[in-house]
């Protein structure tokens, strides 16, 4: 059942996903609302780390590439978890233009860390 529009809705297809090491029980439900009209979806998965249920739902404007992607076998690929020690080594710049012509250079890492490297 996908909640849309203030009611529950019978979905009008299912997909069953593949597991992988990480989840089983993969089902992908999509609906179009009767209405409002939109593309809804709804992945419910078993994560086995943490013995729960989880639902994914994605934003209305990206629900198109998400069952693309889930259809794909995108969403089966290995995922480092955000904030983890594993990525926490590698970094990457961003240049920030302040409006009085300053460039500010910082090093970011994965888990969301800034570092000033230098102003110019």
């Amino acid at each position: 059942m996908i909640y849309c529009c203030g009611r529950y809705h019978v979905p009008t297809k299912t997909v069953i996903v593949a597991p992988d090491f990480l989840h089983r029980d993969r089902k992908l439900e999509i609906i179009i609302c009767p209405v409002c009209g939109s593309l809804s979806a709804c992945l419910t998965q078993y994560n086995i780390k943490e013995q729960k249920y989880e639902t994914i739902r994605p934003k209305r404007k990206k629900t198109a590439k998400f069952i693309q992607e889930v259809e794909a076998g995108k969403w089966s690929e290995v995922k480092i978890k955000y904030g983890t020690k594993e990525r926490a080594g590698f970094v990457y710049g961003v240049n920030k233009v302040l409006k009085d012509g300053t460039i500010k250079q910082y090093a970011v890492d994965f888990n969301g860390t800034k570092t000033l490297v230098k102003v110019i």
